[in-house]
């Protein structure tokens, strides 16, 4: 029994290995019940006993890997989830962005939310924006705008490509902006289009030492980037190498929301203020002179 379990620790491990070759994410130093969980549920969809029988699945089938990596990565997401920061960028940081922008005679909005998965999020933060804009009787025609949506798991960013989604995604949004900005078609509800066309999504992998901003941005000088719940799947060198990468993408005085449950390594906290606790959103200082990653 014992060499059994040594066996089946030891073909866990080589999964682990195998993602982290793959994607660059080392799962075995995230929370070990849920990543069990979470595995199991691959492991009885592909009538895998144990570790090793599920090792040579993934051999043989290399497309499970990314059945294994959505299982892992899946997110519980929904449209204006955490309606507390929703409110905060309309009332604090379009404001502040926007004023800056007066200031510096600078039409550009860049917005990036990196791990979006399905898409719920930027696009929340997409109708947030155009409201605001509303609100201070402007249009998204007064501004170069540019909104990108990325996440490692492609058919996550197809899904949000469709913008066509469930009652349980729409629950927290509100009759009006339901109204306004999506068309039911039976129980489904669908983006309407010039929301859909507002944001770009790219596959893009965050942990990528080459990586500097979505590949597709080409401008690298965002104004907003949000990367919520993503990050604690990390290492602390990964986290350390996305952090640099924020630090390079942002604008000076251009905000970064982190889910709740992450921060700024403390080598790098002098470059952020954080300016909203409960929302965890820091504003950027400067870009000064960054060692690489």
């Amino acid at each position: 029994m014992m060499n059994h379990q040594f066996n089946d620790s030891k073909y866990l491990e080589l999964i682990f290995k195998g993602l982290h070759e793959k994607y660059g994410v080392d799962f075995s130093l995230y929370r070990e019940s849920t990543i069990k969980r979470r595995l199991a549920r691959r492991m009885a969809a592909t009538d895998s006993d144990n570790y090793l029988d599920y090792f040579y699945t993934l051999e043989k089938e290399p497309g499970e890997y990314e059945n294994l990596l959505r299982t892992l990565t899946i997110k519980v997401s929904r449209f204006f989830r955490n309606q507390h920061l929703f409110q905060t960028l309309y009332d604090d940081i379009f404001p502040d962005i926007i004023n800056a922008k007066i200031i510096n005679n600078d039409n550009t909005l860049r917005i990036w939310g990196a791990g979006c998965a399905f898409g719920e999020e930027i696009y929340s933060v997409t109708i947030t924006l155009l409201e605001y804009l509303k609100k201070k009787r402007k249009s998204i025609d007064d501004y170069d705008i540019s909104i990108f949506g990325t996440d490692i798991d492609g058919q996550a960013l197809n899904k949000a490509k469709l913008g066509i989604y469930d009652k349980d995604a729409v629950k927290d949004v509100k009759k009006e902006i339901l109204d306004k900005y999506f068309i039911r078609r039976g129980d489904l509800f669908q983006l309407i289009d010039s929301i859909k066309n507002l944001v770009y999504f790219t596959r893009d992998d965050l942990t990528s030492e080459k990586h500097i901003s979505p590949s597709s941005g080409v401008i690298t000088n965002y104004d907003l980037i949000l990367c919520r719940n993503t990050l604690i799947y990390f290492s602390q060198a990964l986290q350390q190498r996305v952090f640099l990468n924020f630090i390079r993408s942002l604008n000076p005085g251009g905000y970064l929301v982190l889910g709740k449950s992450e921060s700024i390594p403390g080598d790098l906290k002098d470059y952020f203020i954080l300016t909203h606790i409960k929302d965890k959103i820091y504003k950027f200082r400067d870009r000064g002179a960054v060692v690489s990653g």
